[in-house]
């Protein structure tokens, strides 16, 4: 008996490439969050959905998602959509937070008291996985390629109907006919961009990131379940213990102030140290407890000129990404997933009304967060006066 060839990735049994000339009714191009929702939601509802992801990183994909937290809202959202929560023995409980914004002062929040309760901090690989193989379950297709290009084409489509899309993938394996997109790519909105759209970018920001090794101090306990965030001159720090045990820290800071960082990477460590309560709570850990190189990416808000068009809607990042300070990019992305896969079940079946109604509910839920965004920064802005940093930021929205 032959093996069944699996997903290094995943561990799920591998699918084929698809044959040519077939048809699906949905292409997602992206397998995250926005995207596995996205085809799970297709597929519950009856289509045939295919998701296009290579299931391995790209060389851009080493980011500050290895720290990502979901709020205790999420449990609604996994109910609502029929899917399972995350899986407690991957991932661990955030209870509550420690922050150094409006004032010096270390303050607790604790999520218990929070209607939602408890969130989760992920082990982002096995979140992401356990939301595309809910996708295969439900009955969605995955080719294991990213999308290269798309053009319309009449195909086998009856007079009567729209073009098809015809999709080619990264393997050179036979094109897939596609009645409607959806680019779940991330930032990148590599599908929306190659159809025309352009990106807005809100105030520059840059996480410098790294995972460390500590055995000191209060993070060193394994029954550390807070996030950590501290103001500071350059910018604002993010750390969390990770499901692994490590400890994740990020400095969110200009373009500039990252650019000197990034020429001398000792100097995060030192700016970690001189950090007070990131230094307490780390034990002083210095670069020798590094796991990995200081490495870099953006952060800053962003959204499409455009989410849809003929035959095509972003969902998640590629529609609209969060400055991570906001702590709602992952649900959000999810709930985005969700929103553009009821819209195109709905064209699909002859009614378009809800493409325009979720372009424009992404329209308000970005105003809304630009806005309280602005007010946060605005409380921290006046700890530092002169600071370049908290200048360029005290008056966005």
């Amino acid at each position: 008996m032959s093996a069944t060839p699996t997903d290094a990735a995943d561990g799920h049994p591998a699918r084929p490439a698809a044959p040519a000339g077939r048809v699906v009714d949905v292409l997602i191009a992206g397998g995250g969050p926005a995207g596995a929702v996205a085809a799970h939601a297709l597929a519950m509802a009856g289509r045939r959905a295919m998701i296009a992801d290579p299931g391995r990183p790209h060389a851009d994909a080493h980011d500050t998602k290895i720290g990502e937290a979901l709020p205790g809202a999420a449990a609604g959202f996994f109910r609502a959509a029929g899917l399972p929560p995350p899986d407690p023995e991957r991932h661990t409980h955030v209870r509550g937070s420690w922050s150094a914004w409006a004032t010096a002062e270390l303050e607790a929040t604790d999520f218990l008291r929070s209607p939602d309760g408890p969130g989760w901090r992920l082990d982002r690989p096995a979140f992401d996985a356990a939301l595309r193989q809910a996708a295969i379950d439900a009955g969605a297709g995955r080719r294991r390629a990213r999308v290269v290009a798309v053009r319309r084409e009449s195909g086998d489509a009856a007079p009567d109907t729209a073009p098809l899309w015809r999709v080619d993938f990264s393997d050179r394996g036979p094109p897939v006919r596609a009645r409607w997109l959806i680019d779940a790519t991330g930032r990148r909105a590599a599908l929306a961009r190659q159809l025309g759209a352009g990106r807005l970018r809100d105030d520059r920001l840059i996480a410098i990131f790294a995972r460390l090794s500590v055995t000191e101090g209060p993070m060193a306990d394994p029954g550390f379940d807070r996030t950590v965030i501290e103001a500071v001159p350059e910018g604002w720090w993010y750390a969390a213990r990770l499901p692994s045990g490590a400890v994740m820290a990020a400095l969110h800071t200009s373009p500039a102030t990252a650019a000197r960082i990034l020429a001398d990477r000792p100097r995060w460590h030192a700016a970690r140290l001189a950090a007070p309560h990131l230094a307490r709570l780390t034990g002083h850990a210095d670069a020798g407890a590094a796991l990995d190189q200081v490495a870099a990416c953006d952060a800053g808000g962003t959204a499409l000129d455009r989410l849809a068009g003929p035959g095509w809607i972003a969902a998640g990042d590629a529609a609209q990404a969060y400055d991570p300070l906001s702590a709602q990019g992952l649900l959000s992305a999810l709930h985005a997933g969700r929103q553009a896969a009821r819209a195109v079940d709905a064209a699909l079946g002859g009614d378009s009304s809800a493409i325009p109604q979720v372009v424009t509910a992404q329209a308000r839920l970005r105003a809304v967060y630009r806005g309280r965004l602005a007010a946060y920064y605005a409380q921290a802005a006046g700890r530092f006066p002169g600071a370049e940093f908290w200048a360029g930021r005290a008056g966005q929205g």
